[in-house]
């Protein structure tokens, strides 16, 4: 095998050692010492053993990444949208919990009854942030307004998020 191949090997393996649970040396500088060829040395199928359990803690690792990345851009679209008057706050909470307490200047559009608000909120031109109890009811609302080609729609979860 040649140098550069066993550089990169070396490298792949050592990241997904340090992901891995389960390797045969728990302590980073015996990682080193056994990928550099402690005993017999590594060989192409230790190479590739490696990678193999290691894959699926770097694509866990990713998509969290991926999954945080992209809840901080919703965020930062959910702030700049509320500094702007023709922004649109909608609780898809049912009346009475919306009787209760809701975000300044929101409009009450339940989630068992938003399909007929659909067409009202098409017509709106701004931002459109949409917030409930859980996050759940919100994240239908959403994604059904998406459906119906309203792209400006973002799901702010919670009432106390938003706030």
């Amino acid at each position: 095998m040649a140098l550069k191949q066993k550089v990169l090997l070396s490298l792949i393996a050592s990241l997904t050692l340090g992901l891995a649970p389960f390797s045969p040396e728990p302590h980073l500088f015996g990682k080193i010492r056994w990928l550099l060829g402690g005993g017999e040395g590594m060989k192409l199928m230790d190479y590739w053993d490696l990678i193999m359990h290691g894959a699926p803690w770097i694509a866990l690792l990713f998509f969290s990444l991926q999954f945080f990345i992209k809840g901080d851009k919703v965020a930062l679209r959910i702030k700049e949208a509320l500094l702007k008057k023709d922004t649109m706050i909608i609780d898809v909470r049912e009346p009475h919990e919306f009787a209760q307490g809701h975000a300044v200047n929101a409009v009450n559009m339940p989630l068992s009854t938003f399909d007929s608000f659909i067409p009202q909120i098409k017509k709106s031109t701004g931002t459109k942030i949409l917030y409930c109890k859980s996050g759940m009811r919100s994240a239908v609302a959403t994604a059904k307004l998406k459906k119906a080609g309203v792209q400006d729609a973002l799901n702010a979860g919670t009432l106390g998020a938003l706030k």
